[in-house]
């Protein structure tokens, strides 16, 4: 139809929600303008200790070129591009390497704040009003599950992600969910993203009785043969999408799943231990209980990994309004989150304790509520459009100034460690105790110690390997001069008192450094006849380790390092077998006199990965160039 002279214009689908999102770009960076003037970072919880070291560390390596393939100084060494939560292949860390620290570190929680409000506008869009969409979206950024996941930031980043791939579902863009999805899995949290996959299958599905891929019928029910090829046009599209994120994903994907073969996610934790951090169910009462303004932790809630369940009274009001036949999705989600949330114990005999930390699921009955409450608002609004503005302003009015005490910050440091650097330089540091989580710095937790390059025996990572936890698990249990010996352990971080054999050497916040003078060194030449420990130079980087030794006679060169598969050794450049001394550790026999022993990190997997990720792009590209030529 012809435009009419003089008539106006329906303005475009990108134009009637330009407005909407720019709205919601605007209220998330008011949370976050005082960190970024200021050029300050959060410090809350594992802000400080975890999420800031590794991406600093993550950082520095690759603007000094190298491609931080292994992380030497923690658990005795383990592979660090394989952890997809250093984000090495994922585009949005690399605000990390263009940008100074603190202000890349706000923006990048900021970035995925704004992409989960996003996202989440555009899939209501579909099916509610505008005031509707921006209501919920607005509910979705602000609400105490979502902000309470700023310093668990694999986890905000996996999920900002999840409206994009439900929208993708639902409009059947399967190039672009394939895209959506590996994104997903690179932000750096595999269950998460695995939980988008299966929501993205099932909300693909859902589509076929609403919207048949074929012509229907001007009468009459769709037949059985319109059925068939809607089946076959979804399964086609699924295949498709899986495909592209598998081949996007692989650099990362193969790495990842040669590292947690053979791995241990709970860490040597018992299952108490792992569903400690469970929602009761008398919990669920507070997402719609407003908490006092100040706290950062509710009290009234029994677990602490999600510190703010409040939702909102008025989401939730509405979310009982929502509750419709059309909206059996989203109440499935949400029963299903309250069913893991709990805690249930068979969670523990699942491959990989991949349920750790149950409360975590709590952001995706976040996001079910959310959504019917947007379905249970365009059902009472009834074209009452002067409700729109009040109701956008008091569901921000009421979550937005509880997050403020999640935002606490402070200049960013990496000198936080308060022991002088010798301390883990030369051998490794254990904690020995229960740490307390407010004196972090003192416990050199996390991965403090990678600020100082400092080596330690045990760390508290996603997943280690099981020969790792079984090791340091007996040192826990008896940590005697010699067994700490024998794992070069010098240093022993702990608010006990050890006996006269540990040299007392620097003590900080109530916590104490003592010194193992036996320990054995991280590099060592061991000769018999007789037995004899020769220390060894031994230069360490994130793929190689490099130990020269002068031998007095035939040995062998001891390396405190785990071994790993793709690992490699040369004496004198030429090839050598590498062996595993006692449970964990690197190898090589040497020959009498000078040697220069270098061990390499080649992992195949991430060979592999890497050609397939490419092959991947090279399709993608030129099928757009197919499509955009015709």
């Amino acid at each position: 139809m012809a435009d009419v002279p003089g008539a106006p214009r329906e303005p475009s689908a990108t134009h009637r929600h330009l407005l909407p999102l720019l709205f919601l770009a605007l209220a998330a960076t008011a949370l976050f303008l005082l960190p970024l003037l200021r050029r300050e970072v959060f410090v809350l919880r594992d802000h400080l200790d975890y999420f800031q070291p590794m991406r600093w560390f993550t950082a520095t390596e690759l603007r000094a070129g190298h491609l931080p393939l292994w992380n030497p100084y923690n658990s005795s060494g383990e592979p660090w591009l394989a952890n997809p939560q250093t984000g090495v292949f994922y585009p949005p860390a690399w605000l990390f390497v263009v940008l100074p620290f603190a202000t890349a570190y706000v923006l990048f929680l900021l970035a995925h704040l704004i992409l989960l409000g996003w996202g989440a506008y555009l899939l209501f869009a579909r099916k509610a009003s505008r005031s509707a969409a921006l209501m919920g979206a607005t509910a979705l950024m602000f609400c105490g599950p979502v902000v309470s996941l700023l310093d668990i930031s694999t986890i905000l980043t996996t999920l900002a992600w999840f409206p994009l791939v439900l929208w993708c579902a639902c409009e059947r863009a399967w190039r672009r969910g394939g895209i959506v999805l590996a994104l997903a899995f690179l932000a750096g949290e595999p269950f998460f993203a695995a939980v988008a996959a299966l929501l993205y299958g099932f909300a693909a599905i859902a589509q076929a009785g609403s919207r048949s891929g074929a012509p229907r019928p001007v009468t009459g029910a769709p037949s059985r043969a319109d059925n068939r090829q809607s089946a076959g046009i979804i399964a086609r599209g699924l295949v498709l999408s899986a495909l592209i994120a598998f081949g996007l994903s692989a650099v990362q994907l193969l790495p990842f799943l040669a590292w947690v073969r053979g791995s241990d996610r709970a860490s040597g934790f018992d299952a108490a231990t792992i569903l400690e951090y469970s929602m009761r169910l008398e919990d669920w009462l507070h997402v719609a209980m407003p908490p006092r303004f100040g706290i950062a932790f509710d009290p009234a809630v029994g677990q602490r990994f999600i510190p703010l369940v409040y939702i909102g009274v008025v989401v939730c009001a509405l979310a009982l309004a929502g509750i419709r036949r059309r909206t059996a999705g989203w109440v499935i989600l949400f029963v299903c989150a309250v069913a893991v949330s709990t805690g249930p114990h068979w969670l523990v005999s699942l491959p990989l304790t991949i349920f750790r930390y149950p409360a975590r699921v709590v952001p995706l009955a976040a996001l079910a509520l959310v959504a019917l409450a947007v379905a249970g608002y365009d059902r009472v609004r009834r074209g009452r459009r002067w409700l729109d503005v009040a109701v956008v302003l008091v569901v921000m009015a009421d979550l937005a100034p509880r997050a403020w005490p999640l935002l606490r910050s402070a200049p960013f440091r990496t000198d936080i460690v308060p022991y002088s650097r010798n301390v883990g330089a030369d051998s490794k540091i254990l904690r020995v105790g229960t740490l307390d989580p407010s004196r972090r710095a003192a416990w050199i937790s996390g991965y403090l110690n990678l600020y100082d390059r400092r080596f330690e025996a045990f760390t508290a990572a996603p997943v280690a390997s099981e020969r790792s936890v079984a090791m340091n698990i007996r040192l826990l249990e008896k940590p005697t001069r010699e067994e700490l010996a024998q794992k070069a352990v010098g240093w022993v971080v702990t608010t006990r008192n050890l006996s006269p054999a540990f040299a007392r050497a620097e003590s900080a916040d109530g916590v104490t450094v003592y010194r193992n003078q036996l320990t054995f060194p991280m590099a060592a030449l061991v000769v018999r006849n007789p037995l004899t420990l020769i220390p060894a130079r031994v230069v360490f980087d994130t793929s190689h380790a490099r130990v020269t030794v002068d031998a007095p006679r035939e040995g062998v060169v001891l390396l405190h390092q785990q071994d790993a598969p793709g690992w490699d050794v040369t004496v004198d450049g030429v090839d050598a077998r590498s062996t595993v001394h006692g449970e964990l550790f690197r190898a090589v026999q040497i020959t009498r006199g000078p040697h220069v022993v270098e061990w390499s990190y080649r992992p195949g997997a991430l060979l592999a990965g890497a050609w397939i990720t490419l092959l991947t792009q090279l399709f993608l590209f030129l099928s757009a160039f197919v499509k955009r030529t015709r």
